[in-house]
């Protein structure tokens, strides 16, 4: 494991986050763990589903998320996931996309698993 953010404490979570954020290239390929609520969305341009995990800071003021691609992104929505608020715990490999002339991080290769 390379980046647990389920040991770090809230401080460290949203910085440890937004820099993933900032800098995706020194993440990429590195496997991260990260617990929070799961929520989905639906983007009608892209015609998509997208799936994160939302991580707030220390005054639960600031949210940022982590969005996932649960194991090779056959499972079907929404009958396989959990329902949006729903705590879960996400390992995946870090890495980015393009969509459009946009880059987006995600985790790949994701598990999702209940929170306990």
């Amino acid at each position: 494991m390379d980046y647990d953010l389920t040991e770090m404490n809230a401080d460290m979570v949203y910085a440890t986050v937004y820099d993933m954020m900032a800098n995706p290239s020194a993440y990429r390929g590195k496997t991260v763990r990260v617990e929070g609520p799961c929520y989905h969305s639906y983007y009608d341009v892209t015609d998509k589903d997208y799936f994160a995990v939302i991580i707030k800071d220390a005054t639960a003021c600031c949210a940022q998320g982590i969005e996932f691609v649960w194991d090779d992104g056959s499972h079907v929505y929404p009958d396989e996931y959990p329902a949006d608020g729903v705590d879960v715990v996400v390992t995946g490999t870090f890495d980015t996309y393009k969509e459009g002339d946009s880059t987006y991080a995600h985790l790949v290769g994701a598990s999702v698993q209940a929170a306990a």
